[in-house]
């Protein structure tokens, strides 16, 4: 019996070269790296394209400066959803799935095939995500997680009611010039598989901070950015009137968030990191890549809360009485914390 996820078989089954012909791919030459046009954007430079025949990870460095798998050029060239795109493949390549018994875990391969365009836009020396083109139909929220009717609609919160982010909350991910990169979607119901979900599927937020953009004018205006966890931990500071606000999407913080705040022209960071091990590990990380840089202060949370879980009362007092950097590590300590 073959132990092998279907995924794995449908990725390793595909031949690179035979994809590109499909799809229409010209003047493909070169073995290994594969070099073509690119069938996505119908360029006509034949070495813009590269897809890689034992990596299965394809990336243009033209127009399109972007990149993913075998799953992603599919979904790209057909704007069709991923497990259609699987679908695709598989028929393509004659794999046989059942679809539905065997796991279909979309994230899968998605961190390698982060990895591998973070690795090509730094070569590349690529500055900003490529722009993104979202179609659904989209419905209005009047109530979620408490949310003023303001918040909601400042941070545009849609339920989505077609294709792969139905029956989700979903969110724009923007960059600082306030260019769409991507959407984030929540799921509404807990049986519904991937909590979150990003589109485009190989998004790597390490390259943006999401509500920076949005949120510029109070950003510059008050020379300093409260940075946070999760989306709707900005949601929730905004909503209490700390709207200098935005967030990773994570405890991580990489030199092109730090850039961002550079293109912000902010001097003041006051950290805002879940007060749990993962978040104050993220802090930790945080202070010492930007201490030199940043005047810093940090939030401090009640133990185990992140800003959703608190009411605009603690937020407030949290802010107004917020910690130095020494402070904070004559609370928690400079040490890494086991999770």
């Amino acid at each position: 019996m073959n132990k092998r996820k279907p995924l794995e078989r449908i990725r390793d089954a595909v031949d690179v070269r035979k994809l590109l012909e499909v799809y229409g791919a010209q003047r493909i030459h070169g073995s290994g790296n594969i070099r073509s046009t690119c069938p996505i954007h119908r360029g006509d430079n034949p070495t813009a394209f590269a897809f890689n025949e034992h990596t299965k990870l394809y990336y243009c460095h033209t127009q399109c400066q972007d990149g993913g798998d075998v799953f992603d050029f599919v979904m790209k060239i057909e704007d069709c959803s991923f497990l259609e795109a699987a679908k695709k493949l598989a028929e393509m390549f004659n794999i046989s799935v059942d679809w539905e018994n065997e796991e279909i875990d979309e994230d899968y391969f998605r961190e390698e095939a982060r990895k591998f365009i973070e690795q090509m836009r730094k070569r590349n020396k690529q500055t900003k995500l490529p722009p993104f083109k979202f179609k659904a139909k989209m419905a209005k929220i009047k109530e979620y997680r408490g949310f003023s009717p303001e918040a909601i609609e400042h941070w545009k919160l849609r339920v989505c009611l077609e294709g792969e982010l139905a029956n989700r909350v979903v969110m724009p991910i923007e960059d600082i010039d306030k260019r769409l990169v991507g959407v984030t979607g929540r799921r509404l119901k807990n049986d519904m598989p991937n909590k979150w979900m990003h589109r485009p599927r190989n998004l790597h937020t390490g390259w943006v901070l999401t509500g920076l953009g949005r949120n510029l004018e109070e950003v510059r205006a008050k020379n300093e950015v409260i940075v946070v966890e999760g989306i709707f931990d900005c949601v929730r500071v905004w909503d209490c009137g700390l709207k200098h606000v935005c967030t990773p999407i994570g405890t991580f913080f990489t030199e092109e968030h730090e850039q961002e705040l550079y293109k912000a022209g902010v001097t003041q960071l006051v950290i805002g990191l879940d007060n749990d091990p993962a978040g104050r590990n993220g802090t930790r990380k945080m202070i010492e890549r930007l201490k030199y840089k940043f005047d810093i202060t940090v939030l401090n949370l009640p133990e185990g809360k992140d800003p959703c879980d608190c009411t605009c009362e603690e937020l407030l007092e949290v802010y107004n009485t917020r910690l130095l950097v020494h402070e904070w590590y004559e609370k928690y300590g400079k040490e890494k914390e086991r999770l």
